[in-house]
């Protein structure tokens, strides 16, 4: 008598289920999206709406039925591993363009979107520890504004899980309880934020004159074969496929970087300290991504040193594939995180009341700063500027290049290289905010010193933003001109 798994159980179609699932939605919502004017106009993004079409199906048939269709637990660990697998893709690529801005616009961009997430993390805590005196809200609940906004789905529901599991003897304020649901809902409230600020100020800016908006390009004609591959590369089917070669190289690297954090993890456990267990080990699984790309980073630089001693002949990896691996992924991401949101946890006025006023509140006022920095900082190319860096930090890099298309379709202006060169310096002076958020919701100590940091790390940065025009050195030769005068 055979004991295992037989076909017809449930259990083994539940993932693929899940697939079928999100990418049907992700394809009628296209349809939808290239079907209906209105959809269109509204520059939501497919994956965005795709999500919102499973979550009302989902919720509908638990409705009808009183059973989940697809497990919510599955959607979640779809979400948390295509984030980081995206990274990973995103990672291995060789950028071969020369670009076209510079490491001044680069470093006033980190400074830019890293500025953002402070002021969203403390106009969150200010909205959420003020209804805590009010409504008993989670105080420090208001953190994941910037993470939802600024970081996308994945971090959002990465840290609202997080705080959802805090027990009292770790937390002061217990746990957050739906803080996952409550993550993911503004991440949605994100992309919605996106679109209609987009739209918004594309038809100020339209009416004004200052923007012409461009007729949509076919980009499957500026296609050459160099945008498919690069000379040295393998060839595209050999005795293996050059396909399975680049999902090999990104799993295999994804599943080093869990070895890394299992044996970090383990580390932590040994050790038997509370800090480390507690708030170490969550924080660094938080940031799966991050281990897989630093792992990727480490993989090109190995890879590099052999090639050039001439140990290795062909490129592996295509820039191409990659793209597409890390869009796939994206796109997974977005659609499951949204359908594995619970509507039902937002009955509970602890919820709904403290997620609108910080998604309303987020979204205007980080409008308000997208468009004073790029008016200061950016004149040359303003308006591209606020609707690259507008849709970074209210939705993810996707969300700032479907606005930026709309005006620059084929980037002739610097912003979409300063969104994506960025990354590295953001890394850098994001860190604070980052490793700040395994303490913000631990105590009234943690959050308060955690507030200030985030006060003065926006201060630091706005301030080195306008650093031309605060240390503005004077012209010695206009000087003497005026006093001979």
């Amino acid at each position: 008598m055979t004991t295992g798994l037989q076909f017809w159980d449930i259990s083994i179609w539940t993932l693929l289920l899940a697939f079928a699932g999100i990418f049907l939605a992700s394809l009628l919502a296209n349809a939808l999206i290239q079907t209906i004017r209105p959809l269109k106009k509204a520059l939501i993004p497919s994956p965005v709406l795709g999500g919102i079409l499973l979550l009302i199906f989902l919720t509908v048939y638990k409705a009808i039925t009183g059973t989940e269709l697809i497990e919510g637990s599955v959607l979640e660990i779809i979400t948390y591993h295509t984030l980081g697998i995206g990274f990973v893709a995103s990672s291995l690529k060789f950028n071969k363009n020369k670009k076209k801005t510079t490491q001044k616009a680069i470093l006033n961009s980190s400074f830019f979107t890293i500025g953002g997430y402070a002021l969203q993390a403390v106009i969150g805590l200010i909205i959420t520890v003020s209804l805590y005196f009010i409504i008993n809200a989670w105080p420090a609940g208001g953190v994941l504004l910037p993470m939802g906004y600024g970081q996308g789905p994945g971090q959002a529901f990465n840290w609202g899980n997080t705080f959802s599991q805090y027990e009292d003897a770790v937390s002061e304020f217990g746990a957050f309880v739906g803080g996952k649901d409550f993550g993911l809902s503004i991440a949605a409230m994100g992309f919605i934020s996106a679109s209609i600020g987009g739209v918004i100020y594309l038809n100020i800016e339209r009416r004004k004159g200052n923007v012409k908006m461009q007729k949509e390009v076919d980009y499957t004609e500026r296609l050459k074969l160099e945008d498919y591959e690069s000379e040295g590369e393998i060839a595209s089917s050999d005795s293996i496929d050059k396909m399975t070669i680049q999902f090999g190289l990104v799993f295999i690297i994804y599943a080093i970087s869990f070895a890394l954090l299992y044996g970090i993890s383990t580390l932590c456990d040994l050790s038997g300290v509370g800090l480390l267990v507690n708030t170490v080990k969550p924080l660094f699984w938080g940031f799966n991504f991050i281990f897989g790309v630093a792992v990727a980073a480490l993989y090109k630089l190995i890879y590099t040193k052999l090639k050039d001693k001439g140990v290795i002949k062909k490129q592996y990896t295509n820039n191409y594939s990659m793209d597409r691996i890390s869009g796939l992924s994206f796109d997974i991401m977005v659609v499951a995180a949204f359908g594995s949101i619970n509507l039902e946890a937002f009955l509970e006025p602890k919820l709904i009341i403290p997620l609108i006023l910080v998604c309303v509140s987020g979204g205007v006022i980080t409008y308000f700063y997208c468009q004073h920095i790029a008016r200061k900082v950016f004149p040359e190319y303003k308006d591209e500027a606020f609707l690259a860096f507008y849709g970074m930090l209210t939705g993810t890099n996707a969300t700032g290049i479907i606005l930026l298309r709309e005006i620059d379709p084929q980037f002739e202006t610097p912003a979409c290289d300063n969104m994506v060169f960025q990354s590295l310096y953001s890394i850098a002076f994001g860190a604070p905010i980052l490793l700040s958020l395994g303490s913000v919701g631990k105590g009234w100590i943690q959050l308060i010193v955690c507030l200030i940091i985030y006060v003065v790390i926006f201060v630091v940065l706005y301030l080195l933003m306008r650093r031309d025009v605060i240390f503005k050195k004077k012209n010695p030769e206009k000087e003497e001109t005026t006093k001979e005068e």
